[in-house]
């Protein structure tokens, strides 16, 4: 629950408890691990994106998902997490 090092501006954190495991979220911690160029726990070189797994957040219907700040990210796919990153990305760059 606490940060002992510092997180990027968006921390991206992944359900992976049971529900969300069997609708596919180790392959979507796979594919965020490959696209960002990190590992669970690590933070991108630019400071942007922190990855990290963490239990039940409460939306087994609506699996594979993930939260960003307030922000509930459901029924991932490969296409919509690119969509996120991206607008992530711009939004960052447009401060």
């Amino acid at each position: 629950m606490y940060h002992t090092k510092p997180v990027g501006k968006y921390l991206i954190e992944v359900c992976h408890t049971g529900p969300c495991m069997i609708c596919g979220a180790e392959k979507t911690v796979e594919y965020l691990e490959s696209k960002l160029g990190i590992k669970v726990g690590e933070t991108t070189s630019d400071g942007l994106f922190t990855l990290k797994t963490v239990e039940c957040l409460g939306a087994c219907g609506y699996a594979p998902m993930f939260q960003m700040g307030e922000q509930y990210y459901e029924h991932l796919t490969e296409d919509k997490i690119d969509e996120i990153i991206i607008q992530c990305t711009i939004s960052f760059n447009d401060n």
